[in-house]
């Protein structure tokens, strides 16, 4: 069982029985969106709805639930109507899930889409320990609403916070 621990201190409901078990392959819209479709999972939902919710950006922000099976037909459905994918993952950026999705979505919608889909990720170097690095390397909201905006402005994929700040290159 693998938990991200800064989220020991978040309280919530519950919910019990039937209504709170999450069917396999089954994603939910949690904020409709015109301009952009956001995939994420876990604990990046929160982060990209707080970054549409404080930038006032129009995008929809698809909780993927599972990756196995991962609910193709709402993440296209969702693409077909906004005409261009971000996925969220706290994964580092080689080899994480995302870019099944993004394979996926522009194999079947190439020429639907109006720019170049991307993936939010965090750097490819070992987890750090500390609480305050951590905190730096997962994708956050304020990181996730400067890459959405600037893809909006410019329709290209943003630079990652780690080279835009020259971290890493």
């Amino acid at each position: 069982l693998l938990e991200p621990r800064y989220l020991h201190a978040d309280r919530g409901e519950v919910v019990r029985g039937e209504a709170g078990i999450v069917p396999l392959g089954v994603a939910r819209i949690v904020r409709p969106g015109a301009r952009a479709t956001v995939v994420a999972m876990g604990s990046t939902v929160h982060q990209a709805t707080t970054a549409a919710a404080q930038a006032e950006l129009d995008v929809e922000v698809v909780d993927l639930q599972t990756l196995v099976p991962w609910d193709r037909t709402t993440v296209l459905d969702s693409v077909r109507r906004t005409g261009r994918l971000v996925v969220v993952e706290e994964a580092p950026e080689s080899g994480g899930w995302g870019s099944e999705i993004v394979a996926a979505v522009t194999r079947e919608l190439f020429d639907e889409l109006h720019a170049a889909p991307f993936r939010i990720t965090a750097p490819d170097v070992p987890v750090p320990y500390t609480a305050t690095l951590e905190a730096r390397y997962l994708p956050r909201a304020d990181e996730i609403a400067r890459q959405l905006s600037e893809y909006f402005e410019t329709d290209t994929p943003p630079s990652s916070w780690w080279i835009r700040e020259g971290f890493l290159s």
